[in-house]
């Protein structure tokens, strides 16, 4: 399965830059700057909305479906009422393993326009669900730690940089009473 069509009328934004940006739609938080592959893993693994944000500047945001190589390429049906997407393949997944959805959820694939079951598609899961779920569940916990780990250390530099200019504030304080 690839990306966006080759007639797909939208824009299409490469995901060639070193570090990219997520901003969430829900509450506007931000995540990063990671490098693309961690932006790739975070949309494979259910953690990127389909109207959350991306930048590769901070200064120009795009919505996730927009950037190809995250081959968000499907809308799954999740109630009669309900329609979930455009999301990655990983995504149906995770659903699927959340019970979510079943693998007689249809689906569209956004490229073709084809209609079918969950369980027809190619990446539908041989392997037991227990262990894919087990799998599953290990990476998105990893995920998670890694996204705290980096918002941590973003904080800590903030921390570092304040410090520092107090540290510079006092020192030209000090020098000045002498």
């Amino acid at each position: 399965m690839t990306g966006f069509c080759e007639n797909d009328e939208s824009v299409i934004v490469t995901g060639n830059s070193s570090q990219w940006i997520l901003r969430k739609y829900a509450d506007g938080e931000k995540f990063g700057p990671v490098p693309f592959d961690q932006i790739r893993d975070w949309a494979l693994s259910a953690r990127i909305h389909p109207q959350d944000s991306l930048s590769n500047d901070g200064r120009t945001w795009h919505k996730a479906t927009m950037l190809e190589e995250l081959k968000m390429d499907w809308i799954v049906e999740v109630t009669d009422q309900f329609l979930y997407g455009p999301t990655t393949a990983g995504t149906l997944l995770e659903f699927l393993k959340l019970g979510e959805i079943s693998s007689e959820s249809k689906i569209i694939n956004c490229c073709t326009g084809e209609t079918m079951r969950l369980g027809e598609v190619s990446f539908f899961p041989v392997a037991s669900p227990r262990v894919v779920g087990l799998k599953d569940s290990l990476q998105n916990r990893l995920l998670e730690l890694e996204a705290s780990l980096l918002h941590k250390q973003t904080e800590l530099r903030f921390a570092l940089d304040k410090i520092d200019r107090l540290e510079k504030r006092f020192a030209n304080l000090s020098s000045g009473r002498d």
